[in-house]
């Protein structure tokens, strides 16, 4: 089993406990890290979790939940860069940055949730959002608080629904409510969304 982690990058199982000495690692066997993925403390690492660099780079603050089937993909030079704190899942998720340059960032307490996909040069700001089966392409979610900020104008922005954003960008306290091409989708306040919380 060692071998065939070698020979793709992965972590043994003796250095994943190792990892597990500083993060919580459920099933050792089923989550794969890449060898050379910075990863902080305080990590909670569900089954089936992949984080592969195969010629880029990953690196993984600290305190962030990582659900089951969560997929982390820096390859051909792209470059991931997790802050602290965030959710990945449930539900799936996946990051990829695999092109040449592309750069990838997601920052504090920031959610990714319910199939969510972000690919390309993206910047998932603090506190943002991207709720559902959403392909996020190339997008730039302003920061703000997290969702539980108590006024909604000052979230991170939020992206929520099904389809694709490709190229949106929202400003801290944007929510974009789509269903298929996010291009054509109304760009509002979350104030609206949760009027009693401010």
């Amino acid at each position: 089993m060692d071998e065939h982690r070698r020979s793709n990058g992965f972590l043994t199982l003796a250095k994943m406990a190792t990892l597990a000495e500083r993060n919580t690692v459920f099933d050792p066997f089923s989550t794969l890290i890449a060898v050379d993925a910075v990863i902080g403390e305080g990590n909670t690492f569900f089954p089936g979790v992949v984080v592969q660099c195969d010629g880029g780079s990953c690196s993984i603050g600290s305190g962030n939940i990582i659900y089951p089937s969560t997929l982390v993909i820096a390859a051909n030079g792209g470059r991931i860069v997790i802050g602290d704190e965030c959710s990945l899942g449930p539900g799936g998720v996946q990051i990829q940055a695999n092109q040449p340059g592309s750069v990838l960032s997601v920052g504090n307490r920031a959610r990714l949730l319910n199939g969510a996909e972000i690919v390309g040069s993206s910047i998932i700001g603090d506190g943002a959002q991207v709720i559902g089966a959403i392909s996020a392409q190339s997008v730039q979610l302003a920061g703000g608080d997290d969702f539980a900020g108590p006024d909604p104008d000052r979230r991170g922005a939020v992206l929520k629904g099904t389809g694709l954003a490709r190229g949106t960008r929202l400003d801290a306290g944007d929510v974009v409510n789509g269903l298929g091409d996010f291009a054509t989708a109304t760009v509002e306040r979350q104030l609206a969304y949760h009027p009693r919380s401010k």
